[in-house]
């Protein structure tokens, strides 16, 4: 949700040399070159092509907006992680096999349409196989998506289900332009609200979730997230300023997220919750606990991860 605010346009400053536009989004790259770690893995819980892709093009491209100068991963992808890279591929490949494992379980179920929020560099409907009568339905800002089509374009991946993008700002009214691009209130739908709701007020977070609780047919599915506490700066072990800029600005889009944990608060709107903790889903998946997320800690980092039914 949190964007930078440079409009800088498209194009090639150079022959092969490509500038990002900076309303993409920082965290949206990094994010990306995390799942790229995770899909050069030998032991990798999902192999993202697209996320590559973005991952090739950003190590040419020229950034202008003042998030420029971050790196959006390590120096060397192919090299042993320090704590702050380790934590952040960790973190986001677990996430990403968490949630693919919600959508893939609501097609099992029967459930044909999917709105992906703040969709971003999402790649699902490109590479989970998804039922070919399937719609997802990927909602995020005009930039972001421009930018995405242009990647698409080059590496030619094709999709398995439909596909149709919606242009809308979450923080704003969005239901109608996802209804106006064939989206049926009366199906049951799979929402996949994955990375934002930490990026939301509460007032925000209870618009949104309202919002697409109205355009939820019984038996709908959700997917979602909760940090119980905000992690800090001192939370994460840094080796340099480099490191150090970068837990500070993903750190700074933080706000308040939902009023209360998943297990209470889905309830409230009518959804019945299930909840684990992305800890548990790391050592679930044989992976070491990174340790922002580690028990006992003097300020403990619990991030829950939900899936939730309407009725």
């Amino acid at each position: 949700m949190q964007r930078e605010t440079s409009h800088q346009p498209q194009g090639r400053a150079d022959e092969g040399q490509v500038i990002l536009p900076g309303d993409v989004g920082w965290t949206g790259l990094m994010t990306a070159h995390m799942r790229a770690i995770e899909s050069a893995r030998q032991d990798r819980l999902f192999d993202d092509p697209l996320a590559t892709a973005v991952v090739d093009l950003a190590r040419h491209a020229i950034r202008t907006d003042p998030d420029g100068a971050l790196p959006t991963g390590p120096k060397d992808d192919q090299g042993e992680l320090t704590e702050t890279w380790y934590m952040l591929s960790t973190f986001l490949g677990v996430r990403t096999r968490y949630y693919d494992s919600r959508v893939t379980a609501a097609c099992a179920a029967g459930i044909r349409q999917l709105v992906v929020l703040a969709a971003g560099l999402d790649a699902r409907a490109y590479r989970l196989e998804l039922p070919a009568d399937t719609t997802v339905y990927e909602v995020d800002t005009e930039p972001v998506l421009r930018f995405k089509e242009s990647v698409l374009t080059r590496t030619r991946l094709e999709p398995t289900a439909r596909r149709r993008t919606v242009v809308a700002d979450l923080r704003g009214p969005w239901e109608a332009a996802l209804t106006g691009v064939g989206f049926d209130p009366a199906l049951p739908t799979m929402w996949l609200v994955e990375g934002l709701f930490m990026y939301l007020s509460g007032p925000q977070s209870e618009r949104l979730l309202d919002g697409l609780t109205r355009l939820s047919a019984p038996g709908s599915r959700l997917a979602l997230e909760y940090y119980e506490s905000i992690p800090r700066p001192e939370d994460v072990s840094t080796v340099d300023a480099a490191e150090e800029a970068v837990i500070a600005r993903i750190l700074s889009f933080f706000q308040d997220g939902p009023p209360t944990p998943p297990d209470r608060w889905l309830p409230s709107h009518g959804w019945r919750p299930e909840v684990t903790t992305l800890a548990a889903e790391i050592t679930a998946r044989g992976r070491v606990i990174p340790e922002m997320f580690r028990k006992g800690r003097p300020h403990e980092v619990n991030l829950w991860l939900a899936h939730g039914t309407l009725g």
